[in-house]
């Protein structure tokens, strides 16, 4: 009988426990600190230095390096991971459904790592993601505290709900760019894009989404909703963004989609890298 009750007052926790996000936003250092020690909140460090996170990581953070997700498909690099594979190694790091998840990078990716693992996240189906806007270097400037203990995980299942509208391969780019209908956004530096592109693709280089010196910050949306326009992109209209493997491109992604709320917003995650094996043409 003990038991039995024990048992209804677990389910009953897990049933009413509510995220702390409805839906992928971007959110403060202010934000994190308050929630920090929620038992409901995972928190992902996403840089790309390993031993960044050992020398000092936001507390209860866990390490997750965006390659984990990602594998060699017929001889190209930088593949996503099929949603199982996924799923399970998210349920390892003890990320489950119900929980709400962090994620930070760092200024130095322009946050495109934090914002890789947000996009993973949501082409799984989760919803309550939140990326930490000014990185590992806003929460260090601020004096917040900083951790080298490792968080004590206990691995949990995390179920996959693919959402494929997130992603463009490479025959729905190719077909929009033959119609006339493609609005392509390229994050790379300028210099790369110059040196070769998809044809009609205008460079929206990701660093330019942000503002500062040392400690960068996502732009006001009227500042972004100006530069997008100013690359004569209508955002009442699907567009695509792509890079070299479609992490730089989730930046972008991320900025148009949860910053400026514009819904028609998916990443060729193929990329450059998957747009060149194939010989497609280039400009």
């Amino acid at each position: 009988m003990i038991w039995a009750t024990l048992l209804m007052i677990s389910f009953w926790s897990v049933a009413v426990a509510q995220p702390l996000l409805d839906k992928p936003s971007l959110v403060t250092t202010e934000w994190l600190a308050k929630h920090l020690n929620d038992p409901n909140l995972r928190i992902i460090d996403a840089r790309a230095s390993l031993r960044d996170y050992l020398q000092g990581h936001i507390p209860n953070a866990i390490y997750l390096n965006t390659e984990t997700l990602r594998i060699s498909q017929g001889g190209v690099p930088a593949r996503l991971l099929p949603p199982e594979r996924l799923a399970e190694i998210f349920g390892a790091i003890g990320i489950g459904n119900a929980n709400t998840v962090v994620v930070y990078s760092s200024a130095e990716d322009a946050f495109a790592h934090a914002t890789y693992i947000a996009f993973v996240l949501e082409l799984l189906g989760h919803r309550a993601i939140g990326v930490l806007d000014g990185g590992f270097e806003k929460w260090q400037a601020e004096g917040r505290p900083v951790s080298r203990e490792f968080p004590k995980v206990t691995p949990t299942l995390f179920v996959a709900r693919v959402n494929p509208s997130l992603r463009a391969d490479w025959l729905t780019v190719w077909r929009a760019v033959q119609k006339g209908e493609a609005q392509l956004l390229d994050a790379r530096d300028p210099k790369t894009f110059a040196s070769g592109h998809i044809p009609s693709a205008r460079n929206a280089f990701l660093r330019e989404n942000l503002q500062g010196e040392r400690v960068l910050t996502w732009r006001e949306k009227e500042a972004l909703m100006a530069r997008l326009k100013a690359l004569g992109i209508d955002p009442t209209k699907p567009i695509v963004t792509y890079c070299t493997s479609g992490r730089e491109a989730s930046q972008l992604w991320f900025t148009l989609r949860h910053v400026l709320n514009i819904p028609q917003v998916v990443i060729y995650d193929g990329s450059w890298i998957d747009w060149t094996a194939r010989k497609m043409p280039r400009e």
